[in-house]
């Protein structure tokens, strides 16, 4: 009998109860003895296909079946002693249940049950259906056999292999602790530019979205590659993936596809401890610019009080809450300006409308950006004058008072703070317009002089507009002797962390890790009187107006 005749007693109903029978006696479950009667056939068929010719098939096949029964005890003889950690004390020890079987019908192991079915899905569709049907469906494989068109023996076969690729994951004990899916990251995303409409963060908003593009931050991945790390299905990944290469506006986005069909990431992202680590390395010039700032901002104070602005003067201290963000970028990008001119002068830099950078922190991790940010809008004939522009700082010390895109002309307040530039008779108002008047009071945005409204925040003449920015930008030239230093402390920094195919994104590098050098600006400030502290964090100080009559 050659090998292809033997393989028609495998479809013999008779034959395959029969060694089914003789699995379930020497068993202890209906389960335990499928899988037996499934290891039996797998070998049986490994077997006939090594022979050239078959005597008596039953001789044959009950010799193999009783060789798989011995090894078969001889397993479960070795997995006895951790049979008996899942079953009753008063069940026999010999009595070994499936571990896939054991999880399912504990109510209480909730995670292992989690993990199987995550397994599940990570199956090939042909095992993953017969997985389904029998322990989700609760369909005997009979049933099963009859609904996908195959021999029950098949369905048996499947079931056992699936199980057994299940249970190699569930029972692993070298799972490792750092894997995302255990112990995801959290991106900390911002940006620069103008985002209405190009902002790419509002579509990673969603803890998969973010491990995603973080398992892409250094190294190139497939999605099968991704799928594997994260534990999620390739359909979902695959999805995800497109929606984060196209970004809000369709072609920016936080990941690109390269030609080799893999994804890496499109933005620099900054361990939590690698930021500590780079902020350590530029320690040494930091007190340096701190110590500059506050003596150029006590030697400036008679020539930023003389300034000519169209609100009244406020203070020197209170000024300077306008200039200390922009001190601080007019220095940096002395900086940047270095780097391009001393290691990257061959670069290209890609030019977009808004730019993308991040931190990522772990779940045992603590991050303190203590970033400052300044957001500035404009709008053209309001309130009679031809162009008005708006602009305010905050952080931690501020709240904000407006965010880039928003509409000057329908926000109450500002037009308000508009029409008192020259004065605005308090008795002139509606009632309506008084109760805006008190909110834009409370803001810090309006002040109230004998029965007048004039504005509490700075307003400069747009023919002033140079020399009012020249009172921060000037401030390089008392530190022009740092610039290099830095320059090249920040250059070894961007070697070690910035891969290699965002170099070209050196600019946001220094951005991002020098985010902390406002804010220990103004805490020395604040420490030795040169700033004002603010009686509220949702007041005037940082908030400023250009007009152009």
């Amino acid at each position: 009998m050659k090998p292809e005749e033997a393989l028609l007693y495998l479809e013999d109903k008779a034959f395959l109860d029969s060694l089914f029978g003789y699995a379930y006696k020497r068993c202890s479950s209906a389960y335990e003895a499928e899988d037996l009667c499934s290891e039996i056939l797998v070998q049986l068929l490994k077997s006939l296909r090594r022979q050239e010719d078959i005597h008596h098939f039953y001789a044959y096949a009950w010799t193999i079946a009783q060789r798989v029964y011995a090894d078969f005890c001889e397993k479960r003889k070795r997995l006895s002693g951790e049979a008996t950690l899942t079953t009753s004390a008063t069940a026999p020890l010999h009595a070994v249940i499936h571990p896939i079987d054991a999880f399912i019908n504990q109510e209480s192991n909730a995670d292992a049950l989690r993990r199987i079915q995550r397994e599940i899905a990570f199956l090939s569709k042909m095992y993953r259906d017969v997985m389904i049907m029998y322990y989700l469906d609760g369909m005997k494989t009979a049933a099963i056999a009859h609904k996908l068109g195959i021999l029950e023996t098949t369905v048996k076969q499947r079931l056992f292999s699936a199980r057994n690729t299940i249970r190699k994951e569930v029972t692993n004990k070298n799972m490792d602790n750092s894997n995302l899916t255990l112990k995801p990251v959290k991106l900390l995303l911002i940006g620069t530019g103008a985002p209405s409409g190009h902002d790419p963060r509002v579509k990673a908003e969603r803890l998969f979205s973010q491990n995603l593009i973080y398992l892409c931050k250094n190294t190139a991945r497939t999605p099968k590659e991704l799928s594997a790390l994260l534990h999620v299905p390739m359909p979902f990944v695959e999805e995800e993936l497109e929606i984060q290469c196209r970004g809000e506006n369709g072609h920016y986005g936080l990941l690109k596809r390269l030609d080799s069909g893999k994804y890496i990431s499109n933005l620099v992202l900054i361990d939590a401890q690698d930021l500590a680590r780079i902020q350590e390395a530029y320690r040494p010039h930091t007190q340096e610019i701190v110590d500059k700032a506050v003596h150029y901002l006590r030697t400036h104070e008679q020539r930023i009080l003389r300034f000519p602005f169209l609100s009244q003067p406020p203070e020197a201290s209170q000024i300077a809450w306008s200039l200390i963000s922009r001190m601080i970028w007019a220095f940096e990008d002395r900086v940047k300006q270095r780097l391009t001119e001393k290691y990257y002068a061959a670069m290209e830099l890609h030019e977009k409308e808004f730019h993308t950078f991040g931190f990522a922190v772990k779940e045992t991790e603590e991050i303190e950006l203590n970033v400052y940010g300044c957001d500035g809008i404009q709008a053209l004939n309001l309130c009679g004058y031809r162009k008005v522009y708006a602009a305010n700082i905050y952080g931690p010390r501020l709240q904000k008072h407006f965010n880039c895109g928003h509409q000057m002309s329908l926000d109450p307040v500002m037009m308000l703070t508009l029409l008192a530039i020259k004065g605005l008779k308090a008795d002139s108002l509606t009632e309506d317009e008084k109760e805006v008047a008190a909110k834009a009071i409370e803001a810090g945005c309006l002040r109230k002089e004998n029965d007048a409204l004039y504005p509490n925040i700075l307003v400069i003449d747009a023919k002033d507009e140079d020399a009012f920015y020249a009172l921060s930008t000037d401030f390089t030239d008392s530190i022009d002797d740092l610039v290099e230093p830095f320059a090249d402390a920040i250059h070894a920094m961007i070697k070690t962390y910035v891969p290699r195919h965002l170099i070209h994104d050196y600019p946001l590098f220094v951005l991002q890790t020098t985010c902390g050098l406002i804010n220990d600006v103004i805490e020395s400030c604040l420490e030795k009187g040169v700033l004002s502290t603010p009686a509220s964090s949702y007041g005037s100080e940082g908030t400023w107006m250009i007009v152009e009559q």
